[in-house]
């Protein structure tokens, strides 16, 4: 008879890690949907441009995506004809505005400013929207790669934008908690359920 009750208890125990679990996927889905933009990200943020010339190739990302205005992270990637990353080149970095409002920026791109030190990286200030050419150049000794891309850079986001993803965490948890709590009553009940239907 015991067995009979630990199996019937185990049945409910299981549905309800089910449901747990089932409720738990939905949530990371949901959170990704989301914290992350709908465009195709690298490590460095969104493969801008790749070029390969003189046994190297240089690729170009930025982030965030899309970019607006104010800090933006702007990206290399440097390797050898193997594919293999290259950490001593010099990487040069150029803004230009496309529609000749402001003046052509350059900057020099880095290990230390990048989180993946087999990038190189700057983090620029943008103070306009509007479209601009960002050209990278990657040189190791003699040889030389040149990757270029352009832009388009929008408006500031709104405050109620950048707030609505850190203010809708604490309802999404409090739901998740309740729904939780309750998939455990059901199944602390099931058992005494089924043992008064056998009865």
């Amino acid at each position: 008879m015991r067995a009979c009750d630990a199996r019937a208890d185990a049945v409910p125990r299981r549905a309800a890690r089910r449901h747990v679990a089932r409720v738990a996927l939905l949530a990371a889905l949901l959170l990704g949907t989301v914290a992350m933009p709908a465009t195709t990200r690298a490590d460095g943020g969104l493969v801008r441009a790749r070029t390969e010339a003189d046994g190297l190739a240089l690729t170009l990302l930025t982030s965030p995506t899309p970019l607006r205005v104010g800090v933006a992270d702007v990206s290399a990637l440097v390797q050898d004809e193997r594919g293999v990353p290259v950490l001593d080149a010099e990487v040069e970095l150029r803004i230009e505005d496309l529609e000749g409002g402001h003046p052509a920026m350059t900057a020099a791109l880095t290990r230390d400013a990048a989180t993946n030190k087999l990038l190189q990286a700057a983090l620029l200030e943008l103070h306009a929207p509007g479209r601009f050419r960002l050209t990278a150049s990657a040189r190791r000794g003699e040889a030389q790669v040149v990757a270029s891309a352009d832009v388009d850079v929008a408006p500031p986001a709104s405050a109620a934008r950048t707030l609505a993803f850190p203010l809708a965490l604490p309802p999404i948890a409090v739901a998740l908690y309740a729904v939780h709590q309750a998939l455990r009553r059901r199944a602390r009940r099931a058992p005494e359920l089924a043992r008064g239907g056998a009865a």
